[in-house]
């Protein structure tokens, strides 16, 4: 399906007193008398809705409705106001980034032709893990789990004191930890610091898929073959990916959703090791 035919709509929902801004995918032919499945995604750690548009194309180029939006208090520093929702970098927490996402959630499913009851999660880094755990909070609620390269070293990285590139004392954290192109609040380092992400992921009952590569310099593959592990045996598929690292350009964003069709498909048939391309 060309892209061109898929109409993009700006939309807006507030949590707390905040906006959050985002972007709707329509499928092509939309009716609104018709009810269709609906698809949230997460970027990642100083992202904006923006770097999700190709995998909303893609899902609402097989019938979805697809969402994407800015976490409050992300992007980064100097970015155009256009792309950010409102807070500060300083407000914002996992704990946070989950209230954000529940919200996008719950403005899609009160949509007159969104299907409430086929809701897939999406999400990429820092939002891959945000998904995760909201899916884990969702239970039955979340049809479908995508997490694509999940910071799942986000914990450790808190314990050893080099959240998001930093370097501080995880004894003595400082109010304001300096990550470079944008700043953190001490709250982030203390509502992960002590969390086990792997326990708290499994809790979630529905299909998973994990997409990781093998040559990811900011997450290690081995936090997502141990969140397979830590789900029930033929939950979880887990991808890992040749020579990929952590981000994904059009070729290879294009054979991880071949992948992701095959697995909303119900497909068993996923490679477990792939090429990227």
């Amino acid at each position: 399906m060309s892209i061109s035919s898929i109409k993009e709509e700006p939309f807006t929902c507030e949590r707390g007193g905040l906006t959050i801004r985002g972007m709707l995918y329509y499928p092509k032919d939309f009716a609104g008398d018709r009810r269709y499945p609906v698809a949230v995604m997460s970027h990642g750690f100083t992202g904006n809705y923006t770097d999700m548009a190709g995998f909303c194309q893609d899902f609402a180029g097989i019938g979805y409705l697809a969402f994407c939006f800015s976490f409050c208090g992300g992007g980064r520093i100097g970015e155009p106001e256009a792309s950010k929702s409102d807070g500060k970098s300083t407000d914002m927490t996992i704990a946070t980034e989950m209230e954000d996402l529940l919200t996008v959630i719950n403005y899609a499913k009160s949509l007159p032709f969104a299907d409430a009851g086929q809701l897939v999660l999406v999400g990429h880094s820092q939002g891959g893990f945000v998904s995760g755990l909201t899916a884990a909070r969702c239970g039955e609620a979340v049809k479908r789990l995508i997490m694509l390269s999940p910071a799942l070293c986000i914990p450790d990285h808190a314990r050893r004191g080099c959240l998001g590139g930093s370097c501080y004392d995880p004894e003595n954290v400082p109010e304001i930890i300096d990550c470079g192109n944008t700043a953190l609040g001490r709250a982030f380092h203390e509502g992960v610091v002590g969390m086990d992400p792997f326990l708290e992921l499994s809790v979630y009952q529905g299909k998973v898929l994990l997409i990781h590569g093998t040559a990811d310099p900011v997450v290690h593959y081995s936090y997502a073959v141990r969140a397979k592990a830590g789900y029930k045996e033929g939950q979880c598929h887990l991808q890992l990916m040749r020579n990929q690292g952590h981000g994904y350009d059009e070729n290879q964003r294009a054979a991880i959703f071949d992948s992701i069709r095959q697995f909303l498909a119900d497909s068993q048939s996923i490679v477990v090791l792939a090429e990227s391309r």
